[in-house]
C-alpha cells in the first residue's frame, strides 16, 4: 500500500483528508513542519501534502527541505487561500501542484491529483472525467486550415454552458496555436514554423484534441507530440501574467488565459515526447473558487 503523509495546522482538515485517503492508502498526519523533521520515517512515503500557511515553517519550505534530502518523494501543496499569490514562490521551490480547498471540497479532484502524483499515470482525458462518461469527438488536427476550424467545432459540442461559448472558442484558439506554431522545434532547438503561416504538419507533429462530458462538466484535452514544454516555463508565465508584469507579452498568453477562463487546467508533459493540456468546464458553481494549480511532469 502506498504511503501519504498530510501536514496541516487544522485538525479538522487534517483528519478529513486522513479519513478520505485511508481508504486506499497508507495515511499518517502531523500539524505542522517542526514535528514533521523529527520523523525519522520521512523517506517512505511515496507523497506529502502540507498546508502553505501553517504557523512556524511554511508548506513550501517544508516541502523544499523534504526533496532536499528524500529527491524520490512526491510533493503536493494545499491551501484555503488565493493560489495566485503563492505561484511565484513555488516556482522557486519547485513546487507544481497547489490543491485549493473548495467548499465542498472537491474529493473526486483530490483522489486524482494523489494518484497522478504517486503513479505517474497522467494522460488521457477519460482520465479527468468521472467513471460514466460520454466521448463527444476526436480530431487529428494536420494542418493550419483545420487547426482554425477545431475551435468553433469543439465550442459547438459544449451546447450546455452557452454561456461560455466564447471563452471556450478562445481558449481553444490560444492552445491550439501554441500546439501548431510553438511546440514543433528544429533541429537548433528553435520554432520550426512561423506564426499565422499556412502550416502542414509532419505526421509526428500532428495535434490531437479530444472532448467529453460526464454528469458535472465538459472536458477537453489538446495534445502534441513534441514535448517541449517545460514546468518551470509554465509557472513562470502564469505568474509573470498574474503578477501584471506580462500584460503586454504574447508569450505565455495562451496558457495564462486558459487557467483564468477554464475551471480546471491540467498540464502534463513527457520531456521529448509530448504535452497534454486538460481543460475542464463545469455545468454548476459547486467547486469554484480559489483555482488550483497542477502541472505534472514525467
Amino acid at each position: 500500500m502506498k504511503s501519504i503523509l498530510v501536514i496541516d495546522d487544522e485538525t479538522v482538515i487534517r483528519e478529513m483528508l486522513k479519513d478520505y485517503l485511508d481508504q486506499t492508502y497508507e495515511v499518517h498526519t502531523a500539524k505542522n513542519g517542526e514535528e514533521v523533521l523529527r520523523r525519522t520515517d520521512l523517506g517512505k512515503f511515496d507523497l506529502v501534502i502540507a498546508d502553505i500557511n501553517m504557523p512556524g515553517m511554511k508548506g513550501y519550505e517544508l516541502l523544499q527541505q523534504i526533496r532536499f534530502r528524500f529527491p524520490k518523494v512526491r510533493t503536493a501543496l494545499i491551501t484555503a487561500y488565493d493560489v495566485d499569490n503563492y505561484i511565484r514562490l513555488c516556482t522557486e521551490h519547485g513546487i507544481c501542484n497547489i490543491i485549493a480547498k473548495t467548499v465542498p471540497f472537491n474529493f473526486s479532484e483530490l483522489n486524482l491529483v494523489v494518484e497522478n502524483l504517486i503513479t505517474g499515470n497522467i494522460f488521457s482525458l477519460d482520465r479527468y472525467m468521472l467513471a460514466e462518461y460520454e466521448a463527444l469527438g476526436h480530431y487529428t488536427l494536420k494542418n493550419s486550415a483545420e487547426a482554425r476550424m477545431a475551435p468553433e467545432t469543439v465550442a459547438a459540442l459544449f451546447e450546455k454552458i452557452r454561456d461560455k461559448h466564447n471563452d471556450i472558442k478562445l481558449v481553444m484558439t490560444e492552445i491550439i496555436t501554441n500546439s501548431l506554431y510553438h511546440a514543433p522545434k528544429n533541429q537548433v532547438g528553435q520554432e520550426k514554423y512561423e506564426a499565422l503561416c499556412e502550416v502542414f504538419l509532419e505526421e509526428k507533429e500532428y495535434v490531437e484534441v479530444f472532448c467529453a462530458r460526464d454528469k458535472e462538466k465538459y472536458g477537453v484535452s489538446v495534445t502534441d507530440f513534441s514535448g517541449n514544454l517545460k514546468k518551470e516555463t509554465v509557472l513562470k508565465k502564469i505568474d509573470r501574467h498574474t503578477s501584471g508584469k506580462g500584460h503586454f507579452d504574447i508569450s505565455g498568453r495562451g496558457i495564462f488565459l486558459s487557467r483564468c477562463m477554464a475551471d480546471r487546467m491540467i498540464i502534463n508533459i513527457d520531456p521529448g515526447r509530448k504535452t497534454e493540456i486538460v481543460l475542464l468546464f463545469y455545468f454548476e458553481d459547486t467547486y469554484m473558487g480559489y483555482k488550483p494549480i497542477y502541472v505534472n511532469e514525467l
